[in-house]
């Protein structure tokens, strides 16, 4: 065996050694990781590392990834290998948070007149009467950038909502199109409840990425 050979397996060695020690010790501290707190607490202390808190939402992510991640219970963790990193995962917290579901149009009065408002809102309503879908309409009249999206909202939580708006949501069925004005705001909306509130689950985990750049430096220097 020459020089070169054994240098080689002595600098795969101590790489190797280091990186297994490293791990266990990690997944040690990562049993002090019991809730937010203590997850911010964790990253603060190994700046190193590419660690971070992520949210996921049980009805808007779904994949494999996600899956996995809501089938674990609080408190797991687990790990997964890709070709160019490790990835662990430690659940922090999952908990059933109630969420509201709408498209809306909406209607700027701080631009257009009361009069000029109560007309578009007669003309949408009168659309919407013969027919004319309500995301097409949103698209056409709606003054906020959601009108890209036909006005839908996706899946949201009463924090993300002025009070009366979650408000008019309560006291409305799904299905149901309705006007909220704001007067205060001179804010106008026409509101379509596409889906009756429910509970999604919302799950934090401590996410840390090693990627596996050592080695390939390694080998890119012997050869």
């Amino acid at each position: 065996m020459n020089k070169k050979h054994l240098t080689i397996i002595l600098l795969f060695c101590f790489y190797f050694s280091f990186s297994q020690t490293d791990m266990k010790q990690l997944k040690k501290n990562l049993n002090l990781v019991t809730d937010i707190k203590s997850a911010k607490q964790f990253i603060k202390d190994n700046p190193d590392l590419n660690a971070k808190v992520y949210t996921y939402n049980e009805e808007k992510h779904q994949n494999n990834l996600s899956e996995k991640l809501f089938s674990k219970t609080i408190g797991a963790s687990f790990e997964t290998e890709e070709q160019s990193a490790t990835t662990l995962y430690k659940i922090i917290n999952i908990t059933p948070t109630l969420h509201y579901r709408a498209s809306y149009i909406y209607l700027n009065g701080k631009k257009l007149s009361e009069s000029t408002i109560d007309s578009l809102r007669t003309v949408i309503m009168t659309k919407l009467e013969t027919g004319h879908q309500f995301n097409h309409l949103a698209g056409n009249y709606s003054m906020d950038r959601n009108a890209i999206k036909g006005g839908d909202l996706g899946w949201f939580t009463s924090n993300k909502a002025s009070k009366e708006f979650i408000t008019s949501l309560k006291n409305n069925k799904s299905n149901t199109i309705f006007n909220l004005d704001l007067p205060a705001t001179k804010k106008h909306y026409i509101i379509n409840k596409t889906h009756q509130q429910k509970d999604i689950r919302l799950l934090e985990v401590l996410k840390i990425t090693f990627k596996k750049e050592k080695k390939k430096r390694l080998i890119n220097v012997l050869n």
